[in-house]
């Protein structure tokens, strides 16, 4: 396998111009902390400085529906005017545009509500259509077709339909019903013919347009099921995986089986959103890899397709609509700029981290490490986001990683002390002192955070991030002060037992 890999990357060596992705598309999650326009104008010309091709917008509830659907949209939605303004933007950049609109599932923003809940495959969650009720569809068309209307005045060569994760299928009554009459009690056969009706609604309307789709029902499907809804001949899949070991996680089977049914095929790596779903700081490691992983997959599987050059570099907000936030923009930049590099030279060299450093406005002194360490200074859109989230990072990770501290809290500061405000004053009030130094240092903190926010994302943002990330570790060390200041107000105890049941 090493040895594979080595010759592998020897050739793109030898090779240079035929090596890596030659198209890289940057994926917008607007499910969270969707970028206020000048921001996201802002995301857009750094985006092409390092060497994007091309954006995925996944609008979510972010874009200006109209009709039944608004009713259900964002209350900070673009309006249609912001949209034409962020899409002309791209176009003078030169970015190909590319929607993405949900058709399948992670349909959450419309199925979470109570009017379209009778829509749900499965009434207890929110997330898959009931695609055996016509409703579902006229309700997913209008989606597209509201969506399309605006695309399709710049030049939208692709359109990606999601239908990933759909977890539950089969299982309201309409499909129950039907499953037997029209599909021979064959899911599959159900999802395809939803998905050929949606990718034929696209491409009767804009013969110019693809449909992209992620590969989740396709990768095990038969492929005489696949031919017989002609999904051969309507779709392209995009393979995605966010692991390091690639070869393990996407089989030479699967590529073997997907290469019998379609001649193209794009890939979905990811450069933030995919490391946990509650992590907020990019730890740049585990990207690194799977975009490394993502070269050598294409170089590996490329002779296998007459087209593999695409591939969507994600960055999820949210792992779906409810989820938390997860791995902000602002510090996820780096990350970008770097895997961006990789996924079309595998290595970082002297060059690219030097275009790196100028479209991220570094300071000329940077190096590839501080980079790589998050120590850097550069003032990218969004910068202060990112200096005021690294500044509470350290702060947090320095009180935890206080020992002394720890120590004293096992030995006299635990739930017990604090129930009954009873401790030895002489080992407490040192580490009173420390949450005092350490409650200063997070206001100072709180105030950076708000106002950087304020600055790129909606004011829920900032009131999301805090209360998951910022508040608890806060309001822990509040409490724990207010216990030593407690216990030392008290000079007298009466004899243990100090609990009684």
């Amino acid at each position: 396998m090493l040895l594979r890999r080595t010759i592998c990357i020897l050739a793109c060596i030898v090779q240079f111009a035929t090596c890596g992705y030659q198209r890289s598309i940057v994926h917008f999650d607007m499910k969270g902390a969707p970028p206020k326009v000048a921001y996201f104008k802002q995301l857009l010309t750094t985006i092409s400085g390092l060497g994007a091709t091309g954006v995925l917008l996944e609008w979510e509830d972010m874009f200006p529906y109209q009709g039944g659907l608004s009713r259900v949209v964002n209350k900070n939605a673009y309006t249609e005017e912001e949209v034409i303004s962020v899409l002309e933007h791209a176009q003078q950049l030169q970015l190909e545009v590319i929607p993405l609109v949900q058709t399948l599932a992670h349909m959450e923003w419309i199925l979470k509500t109570e009017e379209y809940s009778v829509l749900r495959e499965d009434e207890r969650y929110p997330m898959v259509a009931c695609i055996g009720n016509p409703e579902s569809l006229d309700i997913i068309l209008d989606s597209v077709n509201q969506l399309m209307r605006i695309h399709s005045n710049f030049n939208t060569g692709y359109v990606h339909i999601g239908a990933d994760e759909a977890f539950q299928v089969g299982i309201c009554d309409a499909d129950r019903e039907i499953l037997p009459v029209k599909y021979d009690n064959n899911k599959l056969r159900m999802i395809f013919d939803h998905l050929r009706m949606v990718s034929l609604n696209i491409t009767e309307e804009y013969p110019s347009t693809k449909v992209l789709m992620w590969y989740d029902e396709l990768k095990s499907a038969p492929l005489e099921l696949i031919k017989e809804y002609n999904l051969d001949n309507l779709v392209i899949p995009v393979v995605w995986k966010y692991t390091a070991n690639l070869d393990n996680d996407l089989p030479s089977e699967m590529w073997k089986n997907m290469s019998y049914s379609f001649k193209e095929v794009w890939g979905g790596s990811a450069f933030k959103g995919a490391d946990g779903a509650s992590r907020y700081w990019n730890r740049l490691k585990p990207y690194i890899l799977n975009n490394k992983e993502w070269y050598l997959q294409n170089e590996k599987y490329k002779p296998q397709f007459t087209t593999f050059d695409s591939i969507i570099i994600t960055g999820w907000q949210r792992y779906d609509h409810f989820a938390s936030l997860c791995e902000l923009w602002p510090t996820s930049m780096v990350s970008l700029a770097l895997n961006l590099i990789v996924l079309t030279k595998f290595h970082i060299d002297k060059e690219s981290a030097e275009q790196v450093i100028q479209a991220l406005n570094c300071p000329q002194t940077t190096t590839l490490d501080q980079l790589v360490a998050g120590s850097d200074r550069c003032r990218f859109p969004g910068y202060r986001v990112r200096d005021s989230i690294r500044d509470y990072v350290q702060l947090k990770t320095f009180f935890e990683n206080s020992t002394w501290v720890h120590n004293r809290e096992n030995g006299w500061l635990q739930s017990s002390h604090m129930r009954i405000s009873a401790s030895n004053p002489y080992y407490i009030d040192a580490i009173g002192k420390a949450y005092e130094r350490t409650l200063k240092k997070l206001d100072t903190v709180s105030n950076s955070l708000s106002t950087s926010f304020s600055e790129v994302f909606y004011p829920d943002v900032i009131e999301e991030f805090k209360t998951d990330y910022f508040q608890p570790f806060y309001e822990d060390l509040q409490k724990r002060k207010e216990s030593v200041d407690n216990i030392d107000t008290k000079r007298f105890y009466v004899p243990r037992p100090w609990f009684r049941r």
